[in-house]
């Protein structure tokens, strides 16, 4: 969908060399492209707002179903380029279906207005971020001292959570 605005951005691009400034035969093919580019917008924006006006449902759905369509052009790429390698000409088929996709991809070029909505988005976004809850250190070893001042030294190891040696004499006992 957006093959004429990246059209319209890299002419653009490339009318900021003055060899290509002085060349008037293109300027029709230049309205062209700016027209087609306007219209993509356009139509992009009118999209958007409609995307923005559905219930959070609505919006997942309409999600899965542009996903769906994509999936299925590019199933249909692939029936292409498989009946072109069926009848000889596969290379060109998949060279052509690859170039339509890069130039159809709007990562292509830059475009300011969207680039400055998503700074603006990052701008409006609060910041703070939920820390998660300080978990208490875990104590692998205590020292603790008999009545003479001697040391003792009980480790995560000693410990017994499950009560083993109770349960073994219990069972021992039966």
């Amino acid at each position: 969908m957006g093959f004429f605005n990246n059209m319209k951005n890299i002419k653009d691009h490339v009318l900021e060399y003055e060899t290509v400034q002085n060349i008037d035969q293109f300027q029709g093919l230049f309205d062209t492209i700016d027209n087609q580019a306007e219209k993509e917008k356009q139509k992009k924006k009118e999209e958007k707002k409609y995307f923005e006006s559905l219930s959070p449902e609505e919006k997942i759905e309409y999600k899965r179903i542009q996903k769906r369509n994509k999936n299925l052009k590019r199933l249909g790429l692939y029936g292409l380029t498989v009946a072109g390698m069926a009848t000889g000409v596969g290379i060109p088929v998949l060279m052509a279906a690859n170039v339509g996709t890069i130039l159809s991809d709007d990562s292509l070029t830059f475009d300011k207005d969207k680039h400055d909505e998503k700074v603006d988005k990052l701008n409006k976004k609060p910041k703070t971020k939920k820390q998660p809850p300080q978990t208490k250190p875990r104590e692998y070893f205590s020292i603790s001292y008999d009545k003479n001042g001697l040391p003792i030294v009980s480790t995560l190891v000693d410990k017994d959570p499950y009560n083993l040696k109770e349960r073994y004499y219990e069972l021992m006992r039966e």
